[in-house]
């Protein structure tokens, strides 16, 4: 693994760019950008077709991540300003790209002790550390709350990512947890979309079911939206583990997920509408592979589905995309 750093005006010796002024980096090779004032440090990664770039102060984000020049994450706004309203803490900072929500989506109390959880999990409000390797990057983040270590390692093969992440319960007591991928993707380069077959689908926004039974009706709903829509699905019982999203470009990304452990498949489909004030709105997808039936932890752990570290061990798993 080769490291590098630069100047966030200037390139390093050993870098050379490409045509567009961009660096042309070998695989495996990792380059920083020094931060401007009041952000954080950026960093370059490039594997075969694969290019990630991740700011690890930031809560672990991936602020790009890209397969043959496709952008597969939305990039960061060119300006950014909080909502007037009230949309929850998450939305007090930029919303882009990639990050992880750990323990809960939704905030609420944890079960059994009862202290509150922040908006998306507390993860995305931590510093993380990054180690690279020739195809591999590995984050760890050490919880403040709770007596954890997760890990999101990515493993880039030819035309696949692996996904593999790790719970490790340092403490005496069993910790129940969600964990979903925010993956944030841009809803305008979206062409088409393949959900599994499930059981039933509930507007999360408004806690209630919807008249939809068929993967079809929810593909229709989704790509027949104009602006100014936006829906939280939840495909709950879903009957395999596989979502395909195809972009415009012609790329075809399928996510595949270990059905015995994520029972949901939520989709965040926002055109234009959320956070509904002037200058705050986004374009943006989500397909987001959920342990319980719900995107709060409470309310997952109350119907008994949800995943769990055991005390003084480990759980693992994998989410792997293949790119065709």
């Amino acid at each position: 693994m080769i490291r590098r750093r630069i100047k966030a005006a200037r390139l390093v010796s050993g870098a050379p760019a490409k045509p567009d002024g961009s660096l042309r980096l070998q695989c495996g090779q990792v380059v920083s950008l020094e931060p401007a004032e009041g952000s954080s440090t950026m960093n370059s990664y490039q594997c075969g077709s694969w290019e990630a770039e991740w700011h690890a102060e930031d809560g672990g984000r991936l602020s790009a991540l890209r397969y043959a020049h496709q952008d597969l994450l939305t990039a960061p706004p060119a300006t950014f300003h909080s909502p007037a309203g009230d949309y929850g803490q998450y939305e007090t900072r930029p919303v882009y790209g990639y990050d992880d929500c750990f323990p809960t989506v939704d905030p609420c109390d944890f079960p059994t002790q009862g202290w509150p959880v922040p908006d998306h999990g507390e993860l995305c409000w931590l510093p993380w550390e990054v180690t690279p390797a020739r195809d591999q990057l590995a984050f760890h983040v050490k919880s403040e709350l709770l007596p954890v270590i997760f890990t999101r390692r990515m493993s880039f093969q030819r035309s696949s990512l692996n996904w593999l992440f790790e719970v490790i319960n340092t403490g005496n007591m069993n910790v129940p947890f969600l964990h979903v991928m925010h993956c944030l993707m841009p809803l305008r380069e979206v062409a088409e979309v393949r959900v599994p077959e499930f059981s039933r689908v509930v507007d999360e926004a408004h806690d209630k079911g919807l008249p939809l039974t068929t993967p079809r009706h929810v593909e229709d709903l989704l790509l027949s939206q104009g602006t100014n829509k936006a829906w939280m699905l939840l495909l709950q019982g879903v009957k395999s583990g596989s979502v395909g999203i195809a972009f415009k470009s012609g790329l075809k990304l399928e996510v595949r997920f270990p059905l015995e452990l994520f029972p949901t498949l939520g989709i965040w489909w926002n055109n234009g509408k959320y956070p509904d004030e002037e200058g705050c709105r986004r374009v943006e997808c989500a397909f987001e592979p959920i342990p319980g039936p719900y995107s709060s932890l409470a309310k997952s752990f109350q119907e008994g589905a949800y995943l769990l570290a055991p005390a003084r061990a480990s759980v693992r798993w994998t989410i792997t995309w293949n790119i065709t």
